[in-house]
């Protein structure tokens, strides 16, 4: 069998309802998913059983590892229900926020009565994801009134944005507790902590995961305060997510293309996968193809040094989401073909420094991949972290540690089954090369393994020749 081009920057795929239709979700796998999303901000748990259960099914049939992300909401704002479900903001019009709205069409809900209580005048609320612009005029004793600056339409649910208030909301909330219980028994391997502004914030939902074989945690980056403390957010985290929504509303837009590289370069440089995601192929939700603007914007994230980019609507509720992935992955493809990503100078770093031996290795001896044993997902990110323009085979002991590696760039993730021996680790190394032709018999590969069962992380490093 022969299997479609391999890509070494990952797809996150959002499941939805169009990833519920029978077939879409094999035929999202075969077209390049490393990793189904699961937005706890929508839909029920029932759904996202079900999704979740038929990604693994789906994943163990087509011997694909696919790793599940759970985003956790996060203290977001949003308006509460409209009358029929929308409504038109012009631009200068007079409008107050309020818990309830009533029958008035000069009102609009705020499910967060906290939020009421924190505005001020002369503060700016951003609607529907920044498209509508609000400035605070003056507040009673149960709404706030405001002036509309930039007109648009807003519908039930839409998210609320206050980048200038003071008002520090508490992670996790009760709602991420209660979704974090359900991932936790879900068996996910990653949670997606969202709207964090510190480190403190990933530490408080760390001490809420009490199990032996915890997820791994991603801080998603888009809040203005986050930024700020960037560095210390990475290291607190397993991962990140340039989370370019509400980030664009947080920041300065005319800055989101800086930010985007600001954060991937710390992120590379801590060693830590990073995701790039919000509206990649957006116009894809109605169109078959996408924007050359879109595809730029793909490549881009590529050339920054992204381990992943990620679609949303795209596939949750898009009209053509397994087009979405094909495209995506033609794109990575082409990218990674024609540019190779920047390297990260890690000379100071002792702790990697067999993992970057091979690498270097490899790629002075031309070989055709780095086949690396690893029993944790530290060592692999590490050896990842090193950007080198080959595959690295990690073949892995544990099923969690091999579906979490799925989201890190350049890795293809084996399972070594109880056989951790390095001509085994080869043989399934070799199959997974051969299958999608990256390589054939007397061509190289540089093996780094640990030269005995007492000793747990990679100590040696072997030249082979596959036969």
């Amino acid at each position: 069998m022969i299997l479609p081009p391999w890509h070494r920057t990952k797809i996150v795929c959002t499941l939805g309802p169009a990833t519920d239709a029978p077939g879409v979700l094999g035929k999202l796998i075969a077209a390049g998913m490393d990793v189904a999303r699961i937005n706890m901000s929508h839909g029920s748990h029932a759904e996202h059983v079900a999704r979740i259960r038929a990604v693994r099914l789906l994943g163990l049939r087509m011997e694909q590892p696919v790793a599940v992300l759970a985003d956790l909401p996060g203290p977001k704002f949003r308006l509460g229900p409209i009358a029929n479900g929308s409504r038109r903001l012009e631009e200068g019009a007079a409008i107050s926020l309020a818990s309830t709205a009533g029958d008035s069409e000069a009102t609009l809900p705020v499910r967060n009565p906290e939020l009421l209580h924190a505005l001020r005048a002369g503060e700016t609320v951003f609607l529907a994801d920044g498209a509508v612009e609000l400035r605070v005029t003056g507040r009673e004793t149960d709404s706030v009134q405001c002036e509309v600056a930039i007109g648009g339409t807003v519908r039930s649910g839409s998210g609320i944005n206050v980048p200038e208030s003071r008002l520090e909301a508490l992670i996790p909330t009760d709602d991420d507790r209660r979704h974090l219980a359900f991932a936790l028994a879900q068996d996910v391997d990653w949670v997606g902590v969202s709207f964090v502004q510190s480190a403190e914030d990933i530490a408080r939902v760390r001490a809420c995961i009490d199990t032996e074989h915890p997820p791994l945690l991603m801080a998603k980056i888009e809040k203005r305060q986050a930024l700020a403390n960037l560095d210390a957010i990475v290291a607190a985290a397993d991962g990140v997510m340039v989370a370019r929504g509400d980030l664009g509303v947080e920041t300065d837009l005319a800055h989101i293309a800086i930010v985007q590289k600001r954060i991937i370069a710390v992120a590379n440089a801590q060693a830590r996968p990073v995701v790039t995601a919000t509206q990649m192929l957006e116009s894809m939700i109605e169109h078959e193809h996408p924007t050359r603007a879109e595809v730029a914007d793909v490549a881009n994230a590529v050339l920054d040094g992204t381990d992943a980019v990620m679609l949303s609507g795209e596939t949750a509720i898009g009209r053509h989401p397994v087009e979405a992935v094909a495209i995506m992955a033609r794109v990575l493809r082409a990218t990674e073909a024609q540019h190779p990503a920047a390297k990260v100078d890690r000379s100071g770093q002792i702790g990697n420094s067999i993992a970057l031996a091979a690498a270097e290795l490899a790629e002075r001896m031309q070989a055709r991949a780095v086949v690396a044993t690893a029993h944790e997902f530290g060592v692999a990110a590490a050896l990842a972290s090193t950007r080198p323009q080959l595959p690295l085979v990690i073949v892995s002991d544990t099923q969690r540690c091999t579906r979490a590696l799925a989201l890190v760039r350049a890795v293809a993730p084996l399972q070594s089954g109880c056989d951790p021996r390095p001509d085994r680790n080869l043989t399934q190394a070799r199959d997974w090369l051969y299958a999608r032709r990256l390589a054939r018999p007397g061509d190289k590969v540089v093996l780094l393994f640990a030269s005995s069962s007492d000793q747990r992380d990679a100590d040696t490093i072997q030249v082979a020749v596959l036969d």
